[in-house]
């Protein structure tokens, strides 16, 4: 998930924002300086209301930082490293490099999200009860956190539904697999779990659009969201249980064609690429060694006026943000690095330091159809 306006980092994690999060923003505020606030005290002014609102959609929007924090948090103590933390459209997501190594720290760090929900909607419910009498402008803030106490007693209970990819479905998944003793199987039945819920909403949905309007809409959206979650979710557990004892020899392409980094763009399309059918192009200097990299699709926002006089080198990207990873070094390693970067392609490297092989997205994926073809090939027939 693209992080479009960075916020800063929280136990070193980066912490962003997606555009996507500025629709819920503005909707949430609009109704609750429009509706929900003036159904409860109708005789306050507009600046009060739209006051009122925007303030408590930042500290909705602190509590939803807080539950993936506590993701965080608790994965970095099980030895899993956080790339970061970003609110969208859908609320929040916290994306960990590497899967948890046993049930009980799956376990651990799904839970805890749901948790900090319910335990902030605690928080915010004592505090109502607290200043339940007050009046005037008071009273209008108070209406205000008993929607947060809401909105997050709603927030906890709503992702420990047993449903890949929310966190109840992630409980779900560790239960079955301290059970078993099969993460894949596990995995899997969380997934169904979460196309069977995502169906679900998405019926609901359309009844709901029918007989009372375009409220129903938001179901649509996230059952979609999350049919389409569950299905990624089932295919990455599927590649992980596929690649997990393949090294990196075994799926790169190997002896790369390399390219010099001072050539220009038009020589390497109108001379070059009528010989080589790849869309990766490793660089090197004058004296061989290793520069950037780049690829087809960068190279597609070069104007056709200014192709004769870039240079690759001006299109790559530098060799500090390429991960690089060694021909006996464990897939699932260097994918974790690949999915960090901005063009998802890594460069192999012998222990000699010279160029062997590259690894790109469609290498990974080509390795595990023809790993599940030739599976299907090697079971027993009825």
């Amino acid at each position: 998930m693209e992080q479009n306006i960075k916020l800063g980092r929280i136990a070193g994690v980066p912490v962003g924002v997606n555009w996507s999060i500025l629709v819920i923003f503005v909707l949430v505020a609009w109704e609750l300086a429009a509706f929900i606030l003036p159904a409860y005290h109708a005789h306050q002014s507009g600046a009060v209301y739209w006051t009122t609102a925007i303030a408590t959609t930042v500290v909705f929007f602190v509590s939803l930082v807080a539950h993936e924090v506590s993701h965080t948090v608790v994965a970095i103590r099980n030895g899993i490293r956080v790339r970061g933390i970003t609110l969208w459209l859908f609320g929040g997501v916290s994306e960990l490099e590497s899967e948890a190594l046993s049930p009980g720290a799956d376990f651990r760090i799904a839970v805890v999200g749901p948790l900090t929900s319910l335990v902030l909607a605690g928080v915010f419910g004592l505090v109502v009860l607290a200043f339940h009498g007050a009046s005037g402008n008071g009273a209008t803030v108070v209406s205000a956190l008993g929607w947060l106490a809401w909105m997050n007693l709603l927030l906890g209970l709503f992702n420990l539904a047993p449903a890949a990819p929310l966190d109840g479905g992630r409980v779900l998944r560790s239960i079955l697999w301290r059970r078993s003793g099969d993460r894949l199987r596990a995995a899997t039945s969380a997934a169904h779990a979460g196309s069977f819920l995502g169906y679900l909403l998405i019926v609901f949905g359309v009844i709901e659009f029918l007989e009372i309007g375009i409220f129903g809409l938001w179901f649509l959206f996230l059952g979609w969201f999350l049919l389409t979650a569950a299905r990624a979710e089932e295919g990455s557990a599927v590649m992980r249980a596929t690649l997990a004892n393949v090294l990196v020899r075994d799926v790169m392409t190997t002896n790369p064609t390399t390219f010099s980094s001072g050539m220009t763009v038009a020589d390497l399309l109108d001379r070059e690429l009528h010989r080589h059918r790849f869309n990766t192009y490793p660089l090197v200097g004058p004296s061989g060694q290793l520069e950037g990299l780049t690829s087809m699709a960068r190279l597609r926002h070069v104007g056709v006026d200014r192709r004769s006089t870039t240079r690759l080198i001006d299109t790559a990207c530098p060799l500090s943000q390429v991960p690089i990873g060694s021909p006996d070094e464990p897939v699932p390693d260097l994918l974790a690095r690949m999915q960090t970067s901005i063009d998802g392609r890594a460069l192999v490297i012998d222990p000699s330091r010279h160029l062997v092989g590259i690894v790109t997205p469609s290498d990974v994926a080509r390795f595990v159809q023809f790993s599940m073809v030739r599976g299907q090939a090697r079971a027993p027939r009825p």
